[in-house]
């Protein structure tokens, strides 16, 4: 029968079992992780970002002092004296390569000269830097060697152009049978600067040294004055 004096409507839970508790697990977070990395990296960043741009500020300053320093010691005196002397060598340079080998044009008319063509009279002019203008008075044994000569002219690398003119027959002149006649005609080149430059080449040595020179002389000379190994070098004069 219950107890009357017990109201409590709730049942009394009988006495807990006691069992071993386990190990308290701790969960990782990889995405907080990451987040902490990050702002650290972010934080790292801007300090670096930081000091670099005040290194690069202190090297502006230190530039522009050196610049404005460059500035107030700048004469415009100095300037003109440079670029005036600039120009002197741009003309100097431009001069030298301008200069032409007369040795040139007049081998080159040699070659082209042909044996039975006989020059009476040349004259040379030069057109500013671009070519020379040759002219001829030529005279020849017969119209054949007249064309056989232009041909040479044209075939010539050095003669950029040809021009024959005044063609005319004349008598033979004294010494020379009667049935002989001459030809003569004006040959005008035109010879481009281009093709004759002056190039310098080192002047041969015209020294010629004589060994063991016979000295012939009447008077006694003293042995020690004379040796069978002096030399005698003969320095010639240029032509």
């Amino acid at each position: 029968m219950p107890d009357p004096s017990n109201n409590s409507f709730i049942p009394k839970r009988g006495p807990a079992a006691h069992g071993k508790r386990g190990p308290a697990s701790r969960r990782v977070y990889v995405f907080t992780l990451i987040s902490y990395v990050l702002l650290f990296a972010t934080l790292l960043a801007s300090a670096g970002m930081y000091l670099y741009t005040r290194h690069l500020n202190n090297q502006l300053d230190s530039e522009i002092v050196a610049f404005n320093k460059e500035i107030n010691s700048f004469s415009e005196e100095s300037m003109q004296k440079v670029l005036a002397f600039n120009n002197r060598l741009k003309q100097a340079s431009t001069r030298l390569n301008s200069s032409i080998s007369m040795v040139s044009i007049f081998q080159a008319l040699e070659a082209a000269t042909i044996d039975t063509v006989l020059i009476e009279s040349l004259s040379l002019e030069r057109k500013a830097d671009e070519k020379y203008i040759l002219t001829a008075s030529i005279q020849t044994d017969s119209f054949d060697s007249t064309i056989f000569q232009r041909g040479e002219f044209q075939r010539d690398q050095t003669i950029d152009q040809v021009t024959i003119s005044g063609l005319e027959a004349g008598a033979a002149t004294e010494g020379e049978t009667s049935d002989e006649s001459l030809v003569s005609f004006t040959a005008v080149l035109d010879i481009p600067v281009s093709s004759v430059p002056y190039r310098s080449t080192p002047q041969a040595s015209n020294a010629i040294i004589i060994q063991n020179p016979v000295i012939q002389n009447d008077e006694p000379t003293d042995v020690s004055t004379t040796t069978s190994e002096a030399r005698f070098i003969i320095n010639e004069e240029t032509i």
